[in-house]
C-alpha cells in the first residue's frame, strides 16, 4: 500500500510561529500515487497561505471533501474556487443549507456556507447522501445514524431565526482511511457525536475496530458524562491514537486523558501524522 500521510493545514492553534491559526479546520490527505484530497477549507482563505508554507498546493488536489457546511469548515472554499480550483467538491446535499446558531435567548448568527458566499461561483459539486469512495481505501461517509439517547453536538443550532426549526446537521461527515495498522477516522466537528459516528462506521463498513481518530470532537463545554461517553466509544472500538483538535476543547482533552486508554496528541496547524 502506498504510504499515506495527513497534514493539518488549519486548526485553532499552530505548531509553530510561522503558521496561522483560526477557529477553523482543514487537512491535506496525501495518498501518494493515488493523488491527494483536501478535507475542509478552514474559516477563511488563510489556509491557503499555511498550505504554501507547508509545501502544499491545494489547487493540485484530486478533490475537496467537506465535513459539513459550517463557516469554520467550508468558509475558505470560495477563495479556493476563485483561485482556479476546478476539481470535484464532495459533500452531503444539505451542506448548502442556510443555518444559524443561537447565542442567548434571542440572538441568532448565520453560520452556514449557504448564506450567498458561493453565489455565482462555479463548483463541480458531487452530492453524497451515504458513502463515496474517493480513492482506493478512502471512503467519505455521511448520513450518520443517531442512536436514541446518545450525544449529538446540535444544541442551539437552527434553520431559522425564530428558533423553531432545529438543525440536526444531517450533512455531518467523516473520512475513513485504510492504513496498515487499521482504519484512521478523520473528523470535521463530529456533530453526530463520536459514539454515533463510530457505531455507524462499524455497521456500514463492517469494521470492528479503528486504530486512529483525528479531528474535532465538539466537546468544548460538554458535561463530564458526555466526555466519558466519548471515551467509552474510543475504548470500545480499540482506538489506540487520538488526535483531538479544533472544537474539542482543552478541558475535554484533559478529561479524556483520564478515561481513554490510548495515546492523545493534540493537533495544530502544521502537524503531520504518519502511518
Amino acid at each position: 500500500m502506498t504510504q499515506r500521510t495527513l497534514h493539518i493545514i488549519m486548526d485553532n492553534r499552530a505548531e509553530g510561529e510561522t503558521l496561522a491559526f483560526e477557529h477553523g479546520w482543514s487537512a491535506w490527505l496525501n495518498l501518494g500515487s493515488d493523488g491527494a484530497w483536501l478535507w475542509d477549507t478552514g474559516q477563511t482563505g488563510e489556509f491557503l497561505n499555511n498550505a504554501t508554507k507547508m509545501g502544499i498546493n491545494p489547487l493540485d488536489a484530486t478533490g475537496v471533501a467537506l465535513s459539513h457546511g459550517h463557516y469554520d469548515h467550508a468558509g475558505g472554499l470560495p477563495t479556493l474556487l476563485a483561485q482556479g480550483f476546478v476539481g470535484p467538491v464532495v459533500a452531503h446535499p444539505d451542506f448548502m443549507a442556510v443555518r444559524y446558531s443561537r447565542r442567548g435567548p434571542s440572538t441568532f448568527r448565520s453560520i452556514g456556507i449557504g448564506d450567498s458566499r458561493l453565489q455565482n461561483t462555479p463548483c463541480h459539486f458531487l452530492p453524497t447522501k451515504d458513502l463515496r469512495e474517493l480513492a482506493p481505501g478512502v471512503v467519505f461517509v455521511t448520513g450518520i445514524t443517531r442512536r436514541p439517547g446518545a450525544f449529538t453536538a446540535t444544541s442551539d443550532l437552527f434553520l431559522d431565526t425564530a428558533g423553531l426549526v432545529p438543525d440536526a446537521v444531517p450533512d455531518d461527515a467523516c473520512l475513513v482511511i485504510k492504513k496498515p495498522q487499521g482504519p484512521l477516522v478523520l473528523l470535521g466537528c463530529c456533530h453526530s457525536g463520536l459514539g454515533n459516528t463510530l457505531f455507524h462506521l462499524s455497521n456500514r463498513l463492517g469494521v470492528s475496530s479503528f486504530h486512529t481518530v483525528v479531528g474535532g470532537l465538539h466537546l468544548s463545554g460538554a458535561p463530564v458524562a458526555v466526555v466519558e461517553e466519548t471515551a467509552a466509544a474510543l475504548n470500545h472500538f480499540g482506538v489506540q491514537h487520538l488526535f483531538p483538535g479544533h472544537c474539542t476543547g482543552e478541558i475535554a482533552v484533559k478529561a479524556l486523558r483520564a478515561c481513554f486508554s490510548g495515546e492523545i496528541i493534540a493537533t495544530g496547524s502544521g502537524l503531520r501524522i504518519d502511518p
